[in-house]
Formats: C-alpha cells, structure tokens, sequence
C-alpha cells in the first residue's frame, strides 16, 4: 500500500488527482502508477485502470489472476469491473468512495462491497488500510493551486 500512496503523491507533484495504485503479483511488484487523467485527457485513465494496463504489457496476459490491487482509494464502478475483467483476486484500498466526495470528487455512491454483492464477484475486498496517509495525499492535492477534480 505505501507504494500505491508514494505513487499517488508523485501524481500529485504532476498536477494529476490524489489517486495511486499498485499490483502485486506472485509476491512481486508488476505495476505501480498514479491517476493519468489530466495527462492523457483521458476520463478512464484512472489509477487503477493504468495500473492493470501496465500490469497486463508486464505479464503479457489480461488475466492477473492471483494478484492484489492496492488502491489509495476505494474504487469506482469501472475500475472494479476493469479489476473483476482482470481477474484481480483482492482489492486493498485506503480512503473511501464517501472520503473522495468529501474532497470534491463526482464519486458514484457505491461501494465496492455492494458492487461484489450485486455482480456476485468472487473478489477480496479490504478497505481502510492506510487510510490516514491516502488521506493525507488528499489534503496535499488541495493546498496545492491549480486543482484539478
């Protein structure tokens, strides 16, 4: 986790959202990014979207089955999908989707928990882990001029 927040903090440096994501596969590091939306003008470069992308190129396969996606937040609608298409085993993730909207973010309100539920995905989720350092991120992001939601 503290890799998907040093990544999400070198985001930040860039002018990207305070967003950052990390796979381990196998006991091994294969990607670690932070949000690319502002850089590529790209609505779906989430952090976690490029993550698997990389990820994927590493491995050379779109199945990360057995791997973990450390998130520095909860993830939304599409990245969960892009994580469940992937075959991600666990989600591990800092802030919440409520934490994003309470920093200005157009979160969905949906938990990834109730996303499992509803989907009937096989996937782990943990949340909370790290969450006063991804929050942290955060704060750092809006002190910072020139923010972008």
């Amino acid at each position: 986790m503290q890799l998907a927040v040093d990544a999400c903090l070198e985001g930040v440096k860039k002018g990207q959202s305070p967003f950052g994501a990390c796979i381990v596969q196998g006991g091994q590091v294969v990607a670690c990014t932070h949000n690319h939306v502002w850089l590529d003008i790209d609505a779906t470069a989430h952090a976690e979207v490029c993550c698997i992308r990389q990820a994927c190129r590493q491995v050379g396969s779109v199945h990360l089955t057995g791997a973990v996606i450390y998130s520095t937040t909860e993830p939304c609608p599409m990245c969960f999908t892009a994580i469940h298409w992937a075959r991600i085993e666990r989600i591990v993730f800092g802030a919440s989707v409520e934490d994003a909207r309470s920093f200005g973010f157009n979160e969905l309100q949906i938990s990834n928990a109730t996303m499992k539920d509803v989907s009937g995905s096989t996937i782990d989720i943990a949340g909370g882990v790290m969450r006063d350092e991804a929050l942290a991120a955060y704060q750092t992001w809006r002190e910072q001029s020139g923010k972008a939601y």
